[in-house]
This record gives C-alpha cells, structure tokens and sequence, in this order.
C-alpha cells in the first residue's frame, strides 16, 4: 500500500519565550470582526495577528470574512487564522442537533463510501490544474549577540577593545513567507509536476520547508483502508459547503499505520510511520470524503513534533462532466527550534509552519498532434487543452 509522505524542516536558534496570544472562540472572533467594520486593512490585520482560535472555522465561514474584508493583509490573516484552528472541534452552532444515525445506517454509509473509494480516481479522466500554495510561519524570539572593536589609548600604547551586547527579537505572529503556483497533472493515475511524476525523495538536499503529496487519490485510499484496520466510530453532524455532513472519527494504530513522516534532525532524516487519528467527513446520500484530516501520534521520542493534514474535496467540471477532487489542502508542523548539546534537544520554544493550499482550473488533458507534410514531417509532443 502506497504511504503518505509528510516532509518537515526545522530552523535551529536560541530563542527565549514567545508573547502570549489572546484565545478567542468563533463567536468572540465574530465579535471583533464586526468591530472591526471602516478600519484599515492593514489594522484589522494586526488585531487578527494577536488572537488565536479555539474552535474551527469553518470554510463557510472563512469565504463570508474574506468577502466582509477583501484587502490583501486581511485576506492573509484569515486564512492562517483558519487554517490553524482546521484541526479542532467546530462550534456547537455549526452542529446540526440531528440523532446520529442506527449502526446499520451507519455500516450502509461506510460500505458506499468504501465503493466510492474504490471507483471514484479510476473514474477520473486524464486533466491538469493549478495548485496554488502559501506558506506561513511564525518567527519565535531570539536572543542576539552583537559584537563591535574599541580602542583605548595607554601610555604609548594602543591595546583592542571588544565590547559586547546583548538583546532579544520580538516574536511574529504566523505570516506569509511566499506564495508558489505550479501545474499539477492527473494522467493514467499518476500525479506529474511539469510531466514529471511526482517523487519526494526525503534525503534531497532540495526538500525544504513543509511539503505533502497525494492529494489526488492516496490519500482517501490510505487513510480510509487503515481506518478500517484500526477503530472507525460516529463522530457528528455538520454543515457543509454542499449540505449536512456525516463526520466519522478514525483511530490508526501505529501497527496498521501507512502515514509516513520525514523528519529532517540535524544532517539526517528520520522516517517515522506513527500511529494517527482524525476525521472523515461524508456525504451521507453520495458517500462520497468531502474532508479528510490526518494528525499524527509520535511515539515518546518524537513527542516534540506535531504534524496535521487535511484536504477538502468538491464537485469540479472537468471536460463537461462532474467529478469529486481536491479543491483545498492545509498542512500544519510546529516542533522546536532545536539546540543540540551532547543527545539533549531543548524544547523550550516552537516554530510553526503552515502550507495553505488551493486547487483551482481544472481542464481536460488531451493529445493534439499536427502533422507536416515533406521529409521534415514531425509530430508534436501532446499539449494541454482548454476545455
């Protein structure tokens, strides 16, 4: 069975503790947002940069706020605001109060999904899109030292004087560090880069940063089969981009895990396979995964690293028919920034890097050839084709 391929990299440093963001529930956010109405674009985002949610915001939610407050430094806050809280419990407002469904319900849902699965991405006909990605960071306090030359005169003589003083950087808040937009193809059931198949090698020195894969079928075939392998159980109601959702919660037991992480430490790489948990998101009529989230459980070695994934599916147009793919991705890591002394890692501070990620314009993949006539009669290489 294919592996989830998680890539991370860490940035080493002497940092001193963090400034406390203020919590704040969907409702609260709300709150501060109507506030916010006739101020600035570059205010509005600095009060978002001093908060953090403790309830997920819904991508329902994120659109309305982004539409409320267009300006590009608002449009970053949001998004980073959102994506860190995509792994938590959404409010109880977003819950519909329905009686979940009877175990055979339940198993009937499973088994369509299960099928769903299985013939959806053999379905899918050969096209390419865009996957636009931004990168987020936060940039932890550190201690600097700064050193200057001084001279001081004697009897005759001139002897070198160093001085040196210490002091700290501020903290920043998660903010964009770069945005990268690249064609991704979909052809006979592989995922290509420039017409190239996609392969993370974890010991390139060219792996940077954050950086996941599979979006376009692995992932559902991984997480769903090793969620059978391990424990599946009712999760929730919720409201959807496309209606009510059937929520089921996953546990993956290390032994049944095929989730593979790669960990840069120092000039090696670890790759771990660690057990996992999180939620799979239905449409209750269709079984089709409209949301997916992936969060590992390291053993007690790695207890120091947290990485989580999600990736939300839609009904896309591709050559005049409707088919279920990728329409967003975020991937989240926060672990410290490193110092080694002897084995001893000081885990005093975090870094967290975040990747939001959007699959937009879709089109048929399709071969046109032109043939010239003579001895230099050549045929073309196929090209995209706007459907």
């Amino acid at each position: 069975m294919r592996k989830i391929v998680f890539l991370l990299a860490f940035t080493l440093g002497v940092v001193s503790p963090a400034r406390a963001l203020k919590h704040v529930n969907v409702e609260e956010l709300e709150q501060l947002l109507f506030r916010s109405h006739g101020m600035s674009d570059g205010k509005v985002a600095e009060e978002l940069s001093a908060v953090v949610l403790t309830e997920r915001a819904s991508s329902i939610r994120l659109a309305r706020w982004q539409t409320e407050f267009p300006g590009r430094r608002c449009h970053e806050a949001l998004t980073e605001l959102a994506d860190a809280s995509a792994f938590l419990n959404l409010p109880a407002v977003d819950m519909p109060a329905d009686a979940p469904p009877d175990r055979d319900a339940q198993k009937a849902m499973l088994e369509k999904t299960v099928s769903n699965v299985n013939t959806t991405f053999k379905r899918l006909p050969n096209f390419y899109a865009t996957r636009k990605t931004e990168r987020f960071e936060d940039t932890p306090p550190r201690q600097t030292v700064e050193k200057s030359n001084s001279s001081q005169m004697g009897r005759g003589s001139r002897s070198g004087m160093m001085n040196v003083s210490q002091g700290q950087s501020d903290y920043i808040a998660l903010h964009s560090v770069g945005r990268s937009s690249v064609t991704v193809s979909f052809r006979d059931g592989d995922e290509l880069v420039n017409s190239k198949k996609v392969i993370l090698d974890p010991q390139s020195s060219q792996v940077t940063g954050l950086t996941t894969k599979g979006e376009f079928g692995p992932i559902l075939n991984v997480v769903l089969f090793d969620a059978i392998a391990g424990k599946i159980a009712w999760g929730h109601w919720e409201q959807g981009a496309y209606g009510v959702e059937a929520v089921l919660s996953y546990t993956v037991p290390q032994d049944q895990s095929h989730y593979m992480v790669s960990i840069p430490v120092g000039a090696k790489v670890d790759q771990v396979i660690p057990a996992y948990h999180g939620e799979i998101s239905i449409a209750p009529d269709s079984g089709s995964i409209l949301r997916i989230t992936v969060i590992a459980d390291f053993a007690p070695e790695y207890r120091w690293v947290y990485t989580a994934l999600l990736v939300e599916y839609g009904a896309v147009p591709i050559g005049g028919a409707s088919y279920i793919c990728p329409i967003k991705g975020v991937a989240i890591s926060r672990m410290p920034t490193t110092i080694f002394q002897g084995e001893r890692n000081d885990e005093s501070q975090t870094q967290t890097q975040l990747n939001d990620v959007a699959f937009t314009d879709y089109h048929l993949f399709r071969a046109e050839a032109r043939i010239l006539t003579g001895d230099s009669a050549v045929q073309e290489e196929p090209q995209p084709a706007h459907r």
